[in-house]
């Protein structure tokens, strides 16, 4: 491992409506060194998607600094933050969110002209290999509706993968799959952190602890241990 990739500092969130204020997060700190493969757990509530929220640029802090690979994100508009995000980070969802009406190379070469930093020309061939890596090659030319779970996952991982981030997010990515699929899904990551990406993933589940480099507790908006 060298560096720090990203760093949290003092970052707070609180929702606001008229009847009521929430602080989902209470002055967080957190540094995740690069090519760490390393999970957050906390019971449903405890601030976990709140948190990759944060880092992934999808919501602010109410208060604090986050700073990603040198970047910090308050400097940037939403315009310019999509396309940094799309560079820079890999977003693995529990409900794999893969659009129906295209086929998974499709769903594939769509993030990449997105984010436009990987050739038109080379395109095909980078799905080609996404998919192997994640051994769902003879799926290309399927609809999403007719893999299953797991391999909709894969797929996920694929496109989040699309165009080379250093760092990968995954949330609840095992929540809708069963046991054997699970520890599939998980040697994927591992392999991915092995490889050089830095893998954050969070979970309600804390027996997958074992699995990790690091792992960090969550419990009304703070880290338990750090």
């Amino acid at each position: 491992m060298s560096d720090t990739i990203i760093s949290l500092q003092s970052v707070t969130k609180t929702f606001t409506s008229k009847a009521q204020s929430f602080t989902a997060l209470m002055s967080v700190n957190l540094d995740i060194k690069s090519g760490e493969f390393m999970a957050i757990v906390g019971k449903s509530g405890s601030g976990k998607s709140t948190l990759l929220n944060m880092i992934t640029g999808i919501d602010h802090p109410s208060s604090g600094t986050i700073n990603i690979n040198d970047t910090q994100l308050s400097t940037m508009n939403e315009s310019k933050l999509a396309k940094w995000r799309g560079e820079n980070i890999g977003i693995v969802f529990q409900f794999f969110q893969l659009i129906p009406t295209l086929t998974i190379a499709e769903n594939l070469l769509l993030a990449m002209e997105f984010v436009g930093t990987v050739p038109k020309g080379e395109r095909v061939k980078r799905v080609r290999e996404l998919l192997t890596q994640v051994g769902i090659e003879n799926h290309a030319n399927k609809m999403p509706s007719a893999l299953s779970g797991g391999e909709q996952q894969r797929a996920a991982i694929a496109r989040a993968l699309a165009n080379d981030p250093k760092i990968i997010v995954a949330d609840e990515p095992t929540g809708n799959l069963d046991s054997t699929t699970s520890h599939a899904i998980y040697d994927l990551l591992e392999s991915l952190s092995k490889s050089g990406k830095t893998v954050i993933v969070v979970s309600h589940d804390p027996n997958i602890a074992s699995r990790f480099n690091r792992i960090l507790t969550m419990s009304d908006g703070k880290f338990l241990n750090s």
